[in-house]
Formats: structure tokens, sequence, C-alpha cells
């Protein structure tokens, strides 16, 4: 078989795959590998742990709402609400409210603090939860899901951009954004989707298909 079949036959696969080069605009999920800009689940830490998966980098605006919608309709399941952002004001989640603050640079230090609104009713800390922390930057943000995390309210960890903007530098910090959602509502896997399983198959076999119709 010659170099050049054998570079078609690899193209035949990536299309199938859908593992051609990923336009800049279209985000992925880290788990997939489809994630684009060098994100990582190490970017962002919480308590020390870093993220079970990551998303993006997309562009756009990311606030209570557009996010909470976003979260929603992704692979880490439903439940997500809005808790607080560095540029906004504090949501009531189950009767715990959440106060971010984050270092304005390319990288540094966040915590999150919280107060018990509703007495001895649930939700108390400490709490099992699920996290999203979004990093918005530049005209980009990218998402980081942590998979129960059980705060205490004086929680903290770091974060790092690495995605560029148009001048190809790393931009500062301009919102650190969080939801959350109860524990038991859904799992933050690194897992890859079954889809995504079925498409590698299907590139394997019309790879074989090929190579033995190039054979006969």
């Amino acid at each position: 078989m010659t170099r050049t079949t054998m570079h078609r036959l690899l193209g035949v696969a990536l299309v199938a795959t859908g593992l051609t080069a990923t336009p800049a605009f279209a985000a992925g999920y880290c788990s997939d590998g489809l994630a684009t800009e060098g994100i990582a689940v190490g970017n962002v830490s919480f308590e020390g742990a870093a993220a079970a998966d990551c998303y993006g980098v997309t562009a756009g605006n990311l606030n209570s709402r557009v996010g909470a919608a976003l979260l929603n309709g992704m692979n880490w399941g439903t439940g997500w609400t809005y808790l607080d952002a560095t540029d906004g004001g504090s949501g009531d989640f189950m009767g715990l409210k959440f106060t971010v603050a984050a270092t304005p640079s390319v990288s540094g230090n966040w915590t999150l603090t919280a107060t018990d609104t509703n007495g001895a009713a649930a939700l108390n800390l400490p709490a099992s939860l699920d996290f999203a922390i979004g990093l918005k930057a530049g005209n980009e943000y990218a998402l980081w899901g942590f998979d129960d995390i059980v705060a205490d309210g004086t929680d903290s960890g770091v974060f790092s951009i690495v995605f560029t903007n148009a001048g190809g530098n790393r931009p500062t910090l301009s919102q650190l954004i969080v939801f959350g959602r109860e524990a038991s509502s859904g799992t933050i896997t690194a897992v890859p989707e079954a889809k995504t399983y079925v498409m590698l198959l299907a590139g394997l076999g019309l790879v074989g298909f090929a190579v033995r119709r190039k054979l006969r």
C-alpha cells in the first residue's frame, strides 16, 4: 500500500469519526479530546482537586442565564443553577448563599464562601454539591465541572487561563462565575459519550472497507 493511499484512508477515518481539525469556534469536551485552545482539567482546581471535565473554548458572554441554560443542555446533566460571579450578585440555592472572589490576572487564586440562611431546614453546610466554574477572559470563556465536592462555606482553588486573544496573548480574567446543583442530580464524568464510541467504530469500519476494496 502506498503512502498516498494510507493518507487517503486516514482522511476517511478522521472525517467519519469527527476528529479532523476543530475550528477555533467549535467548543468541545476535554473528556472527548475536542476542547480547543489547549484547555485541560487541571486549569482550575477546587480544594486541591482538578476538575472532572472541562468544556470550551467558546466565544461570547457567560452570565447567569446563558450559563445555566448551557450547562443544563450539556453532557454533565441537569439541575444547574447560578450561584455567584465576581462581577454579579449572589443567587440563593436552597437556603445557601455563595460569594466568589478571584485574582484579576491570567492565573491566581479564587475563593468561594457561603452562608446558611435557612436555619435547620435542608440544605445545610457542609453540603455535597456539584460545581461548574466558568472563566471569562477577552471575548471567550470555558467551563470546568467538579463532581461531589463537599463544600463547608470556606472553599478555594486556583485557576489558569491558557486560551489566547486575537493578539496571541493570554487575556486577564474578566469574570469567574460559579454554578451548582445537588450532587445527586447527575455525574460529571471524564468517560466519552456512547456516541463517540459509535463514531470511532464507524470510522474503523470505513477504513476496513476501503482497504479491502483497494486490495481487490
